[in-house]
């Protein structure tokens, strides 16, 4: 790898975007969400990259590569057999790793997390200088940016260690019979949940989670809960043909995209694209706000509780794609109506404690190993 290459780091592999190559195959369209452009030929090797996003070491950089390679040959074989992998298998656990990959290595990932500590550390910043009043640094705060170290790191590391939660969601590829192509996005990964419920989340331990990833302008990978939705596929394929359902799929690209959306052909998205111009406000809110409640703990002290309210993407469910009976009565095989799964998530939630033990353990070693260490 050579230096520049290994400077400029890819959060969606230019792999991963020829799929959609539009003019030649060194090109893509996309369109810019903030001013409304088109590009029909932007170049994919500067697209959905930064300077040194991950690190300034290259193994990390040189194990993504192999990686996207992997992720590659595994969508190309998903696309040519259209055959899902059997659950269980090596292709398929490799599968759901290269989705939470991409999940959690985007800028769009990384900002979610700033906006959640700009958010709820300065509420406890400013709780704990009313306090102590500290009238100056109250009065500076408004002005300081919080900044997670190493966020997109850590997002990727938790983000693999969490992918055993995708183990229990029905996969089927959703073939494209419509004029209406597919398109992606800087976040290719979209999560959203048709449950009919006022506070369906989207957690990937969520009852009703739904998670989208675009393949090509013809297909589409999705996984479902397989207790919330009745999925009239065969042999794992759907195939969509009415144009409605693709802009509809297509929409929840929108969501978490932070600059741009990408797709083959101007023409052939121009219906999705009118379509978000129109509902921009509803599937792009402003990012939510904290919020304060007055609390009675346990030992009858007061409190303040700190939230901050999530936002839920609601996908228009495709023809071929049902509720099921559980979904309205809340009886379910596994779980409840909140988590699928309890047991995946101890699993996952005790992998977790296990890796974070031993990056503290390994922080704490290197401080030691430093000249001059404690």
């Amino acid at each position: 790898m050579t230096p520049s290459k290994a400077k400029n780091n890819h959060f969606v592999p230019q792999s991963y975007l020829r799929r959609f190559k539009s003019l030649s195959d060194k090109q893509v369209a996309l369109y810019n969400i903030k001013s409304g452009k088109t590009i029909p030929g932007a170049p994919i090797r500067s697209q959905c990259s930064r300077d040194y996003f991950y690190t300034k070491d290259r193994r990390f950089e040189d194990e993504f590569g192999r990686m996207e390679g992997r992720q590659a040959a595994l969508l190309n074989q998903l696309e040519g057999t259209k055959q899902i992998p059997a659950a269980g298998s090596r292709d398929h656990h490799d599968l759901l790793s290269v989705i939470m990959l991409q999940a959690g290595r985007t800028v769009s990932n990384v900002a979610h997390a700033d906006h959640l500590l700009n958010g709820l550390g300065k509420a406890m910043l400013r709780h704990h200088f009313e306090r102590e009043g500290n009238t100056e640094l109250l009065e500076y705060l408004p002005k300081v940016q919080l900044n997670t170290i190493d966020g997109v790191m850590d997002s990727i590391s938790h983000h693999l260690t969490m992918y055993p939660l995708l183990s229990d969601l029905e996969c089927t590829l959703i073939q494209n019979g419509s004029g209406e192509d597919f398109l992606t996005s800087d976040h290719p990964v979209a999560l959203c949940n048709s449950m009919p419920a006022r506070f369906a989340a989207l957690g990937y331990a969520s009852r009703g989670l739904i998670v989208l990833y675009p393949l090509s302008p013809r297909s589409l990978l999705i996984l479902s809960d397989s207790e919330i939705y009745m999925v009239a596929s065969r042999n794992g394929c759907l195939t969509a043909q009415r144009a409605k359902n693709v802009i509809d799929l297509n929409l929840m690209q929108f969501g978490n995209a932070n600059e741009n959306v990408y797709f083959a052909d101007p023409a052939r998205v121009e219906r999705t694209l009118e379509t978000f111009r129109r509902r921009e406000d509803i599937l792009r809110p402003s990012r939510p706000a904290v919020s304060e409640a007055n609390a009675i703990l346990p030992d009858n002290r007061r409190a303040t509780v700190l939230k901050m309210d999530p936002i839920t993407r609601r996908l228009s469910l495709p023809r071929g794609i049902d509720l099921r009976r559980a979904a309205r009565t809340g009886k379910f095989r596994n779980g409840d109506g909140f988590v699928r799964n309890p047991l995946l998530v101890d699993v996952v939630q005790s992998e977790t404690a296990r890796i974070d033990a031993l990056r503290r353990k390994a922080t704490e070693q290197a401080k030691l190993d430093k000249p001059g260490g404690a």
